[in-house]
């Protein structure tokens, strides 16, 4: 490497052999205020210099490391946002084709749609965890975008359908094929950047999501209403066909885009010297490289064994359980209140720019010098707003002003998941493999257990007050401030046994060192006592620390 990775590492690389060469550091107090270099550095230092890191990346990272950050930026978080966005288009138009004639065209009925469901989270649910253990075995660049090809293909293919039985099928195998992208994604993008670089970019990829939703509508009714007819294909089949078509070109170009792994990278726009800087980060920052463990049983089994494997998805469940978006609450008490079709409409959106703000400041805030890589405040703090917002909606019977706001405020909790997931690689350090076969267990458990809480919950019959649904959400957000704190506590302790188990080690590494040099000495003594004066004088003078006393 020709440079190093910040400005503290180019003085600890050259500050012992060069103190005599270079002069020493003037402070600002000797300086004085009117002194030229003291203008200088407050030039350097400015406003931007002051805020930069509440934003993005420290600015005082080294040019090299600034080129490799802006690269990852360009290329690895583009294409990951993108097939995100694509990925929840896709999820959402299975619902949107319903309502726009694939209901009549297949002869369906609404239970019909709810089996379509069940057997998306099927395939979703089965494809998880075998494609975390292939991503540490087959090269991400291939396995990630072949399975956005694929269900991007089935996309399409679901505009050809004739009978349900069909569709049940391809909606199987599209939630296979997407099994494969966020717990894959979210692994790669947490090896790559470090502490106080990832929560920012986990939380961007995830406000992705929010996005697709918001824009979901607006994209498919105007395919709907422009292009329904045209090639012989109805409207709703246009939805499946542009699904499709943002689906395809997000998959191909992540042949090119993704990275794969530091350890094994070939990307086109990173160069040897920037795959080694991104080990030398890593390793800098307490990350195991991949590699170093294989999949068989008894890996699993140690997995298995680990705290993070049982407390980290119970943790993605309460966050999802706290988040009161199981209906469309706000816009049916709209509704029931008698407002115009175009407030119903327009007003919810509020509740997903909040959502996308929260998720951008979180990660930006908890990256930040004032946080510095701490999770669990910002997840606190977010659920207290959410918390605030589903107590308000329990009770109910408030003033109309207050529950709008109360409406807005449940959405504070959408900067939580990314966060957690940023947290998730910190939280296992010690274990490349292991993040992503806990990531996707996490989100398989929360699929599992959504699917029975939100019909147990939020049920239909009592929109738009949904009294049950708020207390629950209320209580789950207590669980989740809790939650929090006891993964704090488990990180922390985790922590102090690694330091000791640390300290074990160099203690030990440092006795069979002295043990090595006691032989050497009893044998030069015994030997060649009068050839080795300097071993003689040091046992003489030093018996009891160099441990040769009986030589004498």
């Amino acid at each position: 490497m020709t440079e190093t990775t910040s400005r503290e590492g180019e003085r600890g690389s050259t500050g012992h052999q060069d103190n005599d060469k270079q002069p020493a550091e003037v402070t600002p107090a000797i300086l004085g205020d009117d002194h030229p270099a003291e203008n200088a550095r407050r030039k350097k230092t400015g406003l931007w210099a002051s805020i930069a890191p509440y934003i993005w990346d420290d600015p005082d990272k080294s040019p090299a490391e600034k080129r490799f950050l802006f690269k990852l930026d360009l290329f690895l978080l583009s294409y990951a946002c993108l097939g995100y966005f694509s990925k929840n288009l896709s999820q959402a138009n299975i619902n949107n084709a319903y309502v726009s004639g694939m209901k009549e065209a297949l002869a369906m009925d609404g239970s019909q749609l709810t089996y379509m469901a069940n057997v998306f989270t099927a395939g979703y649910v089965v494809g998880q965890i075998p494609a975390v253990i292939l991503v540490t075995r087959l090269r991400p660049s291939l396995l990630v975008p072949t399975a956005e090809v694929l269900w991007a293909v089935c996309t399409f293919c679901s505009a050809a359908v004739t009978t349900v039985q069909q569709l049940y099928a391809l909606r199987f195998l599209v939630g296979l094929f997407e099994s494969a992208y966020f717990p894959c994604v979210i692994y790669i993008l947490g090896s790559w950047y470090t502490r106080r670089e990832r929560a920012k970019r986990v939380t961007i990829f995830y406000c992705t999501a929010t996005l697709a939703q918001m824009f979901s509508g607006y994209l498919q009714a105007g395919a709907y209403d422009n292009l329904g007819g045209h090639l012989g294909h109805a409207g709703w089949q246009w939805l499946f066909i542009v699904s499709g078509v943002i689906a395809l070109p997000a998959g191909l170009i992540g042949y090119a885009f993704n990275p794969d792994f530091p350890e094994n990278t070939r990307a086109f726009y990173l160069s040897a010297d920037e795959a080694a800087l991104a080990r030398e980060r890593l390793a800098a920052d307490g990350m195991r490289p991949l590699g170093q463990s294989v999949w068989d049983r008894t890996k699993i089994v140690r997995v298995v064994r680990q705290w993070q494997f049982w407390v980290l998805p119970l943790g993605y469940f309460f966050v999802q359980a706290s988040f009161p978006v199981q209906q469309p609450a706000f816009a049916l008490w709209l509704k029931a209140e008698g407002y115009s079709v175009y407030q119903i409409n327009v007003w919810p959106t509020g509740q997903a720019a909040i959502a996308v703000v929260v998720q951008v400041a979180a990660g930006m805030l908890t990256d930040s010098p004032l946080l510095k890589g701490r999770r669990w405040q910002a997840i606190v703090a977010m659920q207290a707003g959410t918390f605030f917002g589903a107590v308000v909606l329990a009770v109910w019977e408030v003033p109309t002003a207050l529950k709008f706001v109360a409406f807005y405020f449940t959405y504070c909790a959408s900067g939580v998941p990314g966060i957690y997931f940023a947290w998730f690689s910190e939280l296992m350090r010690h274990d490349h493999e292991m993040r992503g076969f806990v990531i996707a267990t996490a989100n398989i458990f929360s699929y599992i257990m959504s699917t029975w809480f939100s019909d147990a919950v939020w049920r239909t019959v009592e929109a738009p007050r949904f009294r049950a649904g708020f207390i629950a959400a209320a209580c789950f957000g207590v669980a989740m401030m809790l939650w929090a704190v006891v993964i704090r506590v488990l990180e922390r302790r985790g922590r102090a046994e690694a330091d000791i188990e640390g300290r074990s080690e160099a203690g030990s590494a440092g006795r069979v060192e002295k043990t090595e040099i006691q032989s050497t000495l009893r044998q030069s003594l015994v030997t060649e006592p009068q050839t080795n004066p300097f071993f003689l004088k040091e046992v003489l003078c030093k018996p009891k620390r160099l441990g040769v006393a009986s030589c004498i």
